[in-house]
């Protein structure tokens, strides 16, 4: 999915960085439930581009390439990158 590698790319370009967190838990709680992202957080930590991915992340199937596989994917990478548990 297109907005799932962006946001990877996204977090990999920042690696290390509060926003990279933020947008790191954003994309896990848009393929799971069991994750959450603090939406003041997102407030007043995000620029105005990864704030257009987390509203877009919020609407993820709605994405017109959406994709579960794209998702169980994305969770693996955060697990492995050790955004999540």
């Amino acid at each position: 999915m297109e907005i799932i590698n962006t946001v990877m790319e996204q977090i990999n370009e920042h690696r290390g960085s509060r926003s990279s967190q933020i947008l790191a838990s954003a994309l896990a709680s848009a393929c799971n439930s069991r994750y959450g992202v603090s939406l003041l957080d997102v407030s007043v930590s995000l620029d105005r581009q990864s704030k257009a991915l987390v509203q877009r992340l919020s609407n993820i199937s709605s994405e017109g390439d959406f994709s579960n596989l794209a998702q169980d994917r994305a969770l693996r990478w955060l697990r492995d990158n050790q955004f999540i548990d």
